[in-house]
């Protein structure tokens, strides 16, 4: 996929896997993080969803990684700009996905 600045205006970058691929040049990217509860001195699970803008040519798909960047609203809840798709598996940290029991 060529790199898109067409719609890049600079801010966060962010990473995450993509969870849903069923819009129209739009994916949902699912940003999982810990968060500290500080009366149970322990941490929790937690994510957030973010739709970004994808280029007709980059072909992501479920699973793939992305890296997406702010930019210009888009539509009512798009806010970010797709820059770069890893596809799922080739990763290179040498971890199995869970294939279940």
């Amino acid at each position: 996929m060529p790199f898109h600045w067409k719609c890049f205006y600079g801010g966060r970058i962010l990473a995450g896997t993509c969870h849903g691929a069923k819009m129209n040049k739009t994916i949902i990217v699912r940003r999982n993080y810990l968060h500290y509860v500080k009366k149970y001195q322990r941490y929790e699970k937690r994510h957030s969803n973010i739709p970004a803008h994808v280029p007709p040519c980059s072909g992501v798909k479920e699973g793939d990684h992305a890296t997406i960047g702010r930019c210009r609203p888009l539509s009512e809840t798009k806010r970010f700009n797709v820059l770069k798709v890893t596809p799922a598996g080739s990763s290179g940290t040498g971890k199995k996905a869970f294939a279940g029991i």
